[in-house]
């Protein structure tokens, strides 16, 4: 055996330093922070431009949470005055699923006529909750396309203003 030397020394780099790696870690999770947080926040801007009618809702699978006067119309099969108010709204079509909910407050002189589209009924087993505050409802029902139920209930609050509730749920029948 040959005892002469293989090659040139090398200098080697010094041991990582508790220091080091701690930083190293805070980097890593700094990093996986800001990016799970620009995650979060575009989904959130996206998601809720998407359930506005501009956005996707009705056209994919994003619920509408944000319905005009027209879309009510369209959906209720009635004709509301023009200075009602959608207090609050809510639809979604998924394959045979549908549902459409919305809280309409008419405007002082409003009135509107629910026996073009609705049958008339005594009264309603489960009343939504957007109901249950008002005085003197009555009870609307319209058929419907598979299984489900459609109702509106016609009343008026405290204060004086007439709120049409809308709860509309059709669900896919069962194989």
């Amino acid at each position: 055996m040959n005892s002469e030397p293989l090659g040139e020394p090398v200098e080697v780099a010094p041991e990582r330093t508790r220091g080091q790696v701690r930083r190293l870690v805070l980097s890593l999770l700094g990093v996986g922070l800001l990016l799970g947080l620009i995650f979060g926040v575009g989904s959130w801007i996206v998601g809720t431009w998407a359930q506005t009618e501009q956005g996707l809702c009705r056209v994919t699978w994003a619920p509408c949470s944000e319905l005009s006067l027209e879309s009510v119309q369209s959906l209720a099969g009635v004709d509301l005055p023009p200075d009602s108010e959608v207090e609050s709204g809510y639809a979604q079509e998924l394959g045979t699923l549908h549902e459409f909910r919305a809280v309409v407050v008419l405007p002082s002189d409003g009135v509107v006529t629910l026996s073009s589209a609705y049958d008339e009924l005594d009264s309603l087993n489960d009343v939504p909750s957007a109901a249950r505050e008002l005085d003197g409802p009555t009870f609307w029902t319209r058929p419907v396309r598979g299984e489900g139920h459609d109702v509106a209930i016609l009343g008026t609050r405290s204060d004086g203003r007439t709120v049409v509730v809308f709860d509309e749920r059709q669900v896919p029948r069962a194989p």
